[in-house]
């Protein structure tokens, strides 16, 4: 059954992103939040369906709803961002896809489950790109290599020809000495030797070509809400002047990140 969804879903309009890691805690989530917060920005249409056991995007919105924001008015939830839960079988996702492009959703992010299961599988063979999430350390080195390895070989398993979404790697979760690093001429020079040998592999590969820096905003996803409405609210609040410039940082970011995609899809 996973074979046959890669051919049978084909839209000019909607495009999927799937996110995938072989082990829990890897960036999935915080992944699908900052690139969804980056398509809203861009004036986006973004269904989000959350795919992982902990359902920790799929409660984004109630986490929010109940975060206290005590001075600053909190903003209303977008009606451009739905969250969903994911169908049972392949059918019921291939129809779920063609209701959301129906209603003009423009990108449709998928969080998955960690571990190399089936329904992942299917999920990635109906994507216009793969994304894995990698933190630049060498004990998260391992995992990140076994998810490269497992899309390629659900790439050798389908028939010559036959459509495979894009896969990219994307740093995330750096600390300043490891981007200064990767973007400093000879920068790796300055890393100690495990942390230049991980970095190293992880540009190897195929990736997106921004690093999401560590930032409090990424770990408070949970209560910031998508990030332009957060920047916004803040930035209009008295004393809220820090928050939104850290805020809008982070969301350049995610800027670079949809950009890099965007490329990635169309190329």
């Amino acid at each position: 059954m996973a074979k046959s969804a890669a051919r049978s879903w084909r839209s000019k309009v909607t495009k999927v992103i799937t996110i995938v890691q072989t082990k829990g805690g890897a960036g999935k989530t915080t992944t699908a939040m900052l690139l969804a917060s980056a398509a809203l920005d861009a004036g986006r249409r973004v269904t989000l369906i959350d795919g992982d056991v902990n359902a920790q995007l799929g409660r984004w919105r109630d986490s929010f709803e109940l975060a206290n924001w005590e001075a600053i008015k909190k903003p209303v939830w977008p009606e451009a961002l739905t969250i969903l839960s994911p169908p049972e079988t392949v059918e019921g996702l291939l129809a779920l896809l063609e209701e959301e492009e129906a209603r003009g959703v423009d990108m449709v992010i998928i969080d998955t489950r960690p571990g190399t299961h089936t329904d992942t599988e299917d999920f990635c063979l109906i994507s216009d790109l793969v994304l894995i999430p990698a933190r630049p350390v060498f004990a998260e080195w391992e995992m990140t290599h076994r998810a490269v390895i497992w899309m390629d070989d659900l790439r050798a398993s389908i028939a010559t020809g036959e459509r495979f979404p894009a896969v990219r790697v994307l740093v995330i979760d750096a600390g300043a000495k490891i981007i200064d690093a990767a973007i400093r001429e000879g920068g790796l020079n300055l890393l100690p030797k495990r942390d230049q040998d991980v970095l190293g592999e992880i540009l190897k590969l195929d990736h997106l070509d921004v690093i999401v820096p560590h930032s409090k905003i990424l770990e408070q996803m949970g209560f910031h809400g998508p990030l332009g409405p957060a920047a916004v609210a803040n930035g209009r609040a008295a004393g809220g002047r820090l928050m939104a410039d850290a805020i809008n940082r982070q969301l350049e970011v995610a800027r670079n990140v949809l950009a890099g995609i965007d490329a990635a899809v169309l190329h």
